[in-house]
């Protein structure tokens, strides 16, 4: 997914798209990702995680392939709708398992340890993908993507999960809202990074190879801090952590305005990683523990609501970048991310 991530906004630029367009890449791969994450947590419950593993990963892979016979903007947001849809399975029934396998009181550790493994893809995936851009073209780089994923399906398959052990109860959506609000400022952060920022940055005049070692540096530094602030939440609770998170996306976001050299990007980079490194282990610890078990239909419904960010925000970055400003897409993140520093107090208990 990192590899083909960084590669379709610069395929789309290269297609002609604009900002808004660039944008609307998040809204259609969010339009049946958010129905599904429900849906596919609900069955997941029932029949177990393994098969729509599975069938995510395949899927994944046709929607890859399909890029290759692409040549026009919206049917390249056509086929983002069916990657969209395909995705959704993966991270919820990953996600879950990772509760399945894991210790009620070690579960901000053991999801920092899951986000570890997909962060570390994403670490890689962009540097290659950016390098075989530049290098070797698109199809190729869709092509090796589409390879990756049909390789996961079959490890997928070899995988072994315990079956879950659901007790069914009523959802109380007030004390799951919160979480949820975190998510969405974590994932539409996230998307402004790979969407606007990669094509402002490749119209600055930065190599796709240099963009793809920003989208890396980012990667790599939010991985490296996964474990450790996984750790933390379950030792002083997810409060305090998820607070310093929010903190350093205004920091981060601010940053990206205002600053125009290589050098300054990477230090953004870092600062917004931090942020994402100390949110996401924390905010997966409580709802991965959502009424006493690890429920994929909880999870699916945190990550239908959180991957609205990817929906909402890039399209309206983009269409800002068109009427307003370059700046505006990181002014607005900033200010998302303070509104939610001064209410997570109300928000979180202590505990």
């Amino acid at each position: 997914m990192g590899i083909t991530g960084l590669a379709l906004p610069l395929y789309a630029n290269d297609l002609g798209a604009s900002y808004t367009e660039v944008g609307l890449l998040g809204t259609t791969y969010v339009a049946l990702n958010f129905l599904f994450s429900p849906l596919a947590g609900h069955f997941s419950d029932r029949r177990g995680r393994k098969s729509l593993l599975v069938l995510g990963l395949f899927l994944v892979s046709i929607s890859f392939a399909l890029y290759l016979a692409i040549n026009a903007v919206w049917w390249l947001l056509a086929v983002r709708l069916l990657q969209g849809a395909a995705e959704a399975p993966i991270w919820v029934n990953a996600q879950a398992a990772a509760g399945d396998l894991s210790r009620a009181k070690t579960r901000g550790k053991a999801m920092g340890t899951y986000g570890v493994s997909w962060a570390a893809g994403f670490s890689v995936g962009p540097l290659l993908g950016g390098y075989m851009y530049k290098t070797v073209g698109a199809t190729p780089t869709f092509i090796l993507g589409a390879v990756i994923a049909f390789a996961a399906m079959f490890i997928a398959l070899a995988t072994v999960l315990p079956k879950p052990q659901i007790i069914p109860q009523h959802i109380k959506i007030r004390e799951l809202l919160p979480p949820c609000l975190l998510g969405f400022v974590y994932v539409g952060v996230l998307s402004i990074v790979f969407t606007i920022f990669s094509v402002y940055a490749y119209r600055l005049g930065v190599s796709a190879t240099e963009v793809g070692l920003l989208i890396t540096i980012f990667a790599a530094f939010r991985m490296l801090l996964f474990i450790p602030m996984g750790k933390f939440s379950d030792r002083h609770g997810p409060k305090s952590a998820i607070q310093w998170g929010l903190v350093f996306i205004v920091i981060g976001s601010i940053g990206l305005a205002v600053v125009q050299t290589y050098l300054l990007f990477v230090l953004m980079m870092i600062i917004l990683a931090a942020a994402e490194g100390a949110i996401y282990p924390s905010v997966m610890s409580i709802v991965s523990k959502f009424g006493g078990q690890t429920s994929a239909y909880v999870i699916g419904i945190y990550n239908a609501v959180s991957v609205l960010g990817w929906a909402v925000l890039p399209p309206i970055g983009g269409y800002l970048v068109d009427r307003v400003s370059p700046f505006a897409p990181y002014l607005m993140c900033a200010g998302i991310a303070l509104a939610a520093l001064l209410a997570h107090r109300k928000l979180f208990p202590k505990k």
